[in-house]
């Protein structure tokens, strides 16, 4: 390399690319974890290492409540507790009057503890919108969030969340659906993801209790005759055609109409 091209190189650099003849390395901090990721409360070990052979000192820089733990000359590990917040950490060594650091950013998680199921209306006829509504209360990171609405097995909506701040906040997310036959056969749920595998953890899952959808049908022709009428709805069966609600008894005498395992019609005359 010419000499020209390490002009306005700091002394310590020039020395090692100019004259690599010398065998001499350049100085390095190691931090390991690289990514760190603590339940708010809850504590991490970070080790602190250094490829100088005698260094002087060396340490770690943090806010945090920290026990040290073991040390040789290249490395010291420690303990950091009471983690609350999200804070910056940085491990230094001093080799040969250089002091050097590396640094790494402790993010605090909130697992969803909690998550909520409501189906609005819980009963409702065939053919008819209903909503499946799902809250995770107090979580964060909030972007590492997902949430997933199910009936069954069968996933009807996922939904995820931009960027956030660290405060930990409620989670929601709603899907609009209309009502089968068959739904009475299905539980639906919700399903919380929050993934911290980019930060060195796991996934870490949470589901709702499940919740069963309340299915009603209405006769056609009960309908026609009777709209207006407060009750013209009934539980899904599996028996064939569409059975009558006797709250609807004196109504139906009133209009002529009758209830039988096949449904509602007209009296003669």
């Amino acid at each position: 390399m010419s000499p020209l091209g390490c002009w306005g190189l700091p002394a310590a650099l020039l020395a090692l690319l100019c004259c690599p003849g010398t065998g001499e390395k350049a100085l390095k901090v190691y931090i390991w974890p690289e990514q760190v990721a603590v339940e708010r409360g809850g504590s991490q070990e970070i080790n602190c290492s250094t490829n100088c052979l005698q260094p002087e000192t060396g340490g770690l820089e943090t806010t945090l409540k920290k026990t040290l733990l073991g040390e040789q000359a290249q490395w010291k590990q420690y303990l950091v507790s009471n983690v609350s917040q999200d804070v910056v950490m940085y491990c230094y060594f001093t080799c040969s009057t250089q002091q050097l650091t590396s640094m790494v950013s402790v993010r605090v998680f909130h697992p969803p503890e909690h998550v909520l199921l409501k189906l609005q209306p819980a009963w409702v006829t065939v053919g008819k919108p209903f909503t499946i509504e799902c809250r995770a209360p107090a979580v964060a990171p909030l972007e590492k969030l997902t949430l997933t609405l199910l009936r069954g097995k069968e996933t009807l909506h996922t939904q995820t969340f931009g960027n956030a701040t660290a405060v930990p906040q409620e989670a929601m997310a709603t899907h609009n659906i209309t009502a089968r036959r068959e739904d009475s056969r299905h539980n639906f749920s919700c399903q919380a993801e929050l993934d911290l595998r980019s930060l060195g953890k796991s996934i870490i899952r949470k589901v709702s209790a499940p919740q069963e959808l309340q299915i009603y049908a209405v006769a056609p022709e009960a309908e026609r005759r009777l709209r207006g009428a407060s009750s013209l709805e009934e539980p899904e069966t599996d028996l064939p055609g569409t059975a009558c609600m006797s709250s609807v008894a004196t109504t139906m005498a009133a209009t002529g109409t009758q209830c039988g395992s096949l449904g509602v019609w007209s009296s003669p005359g």
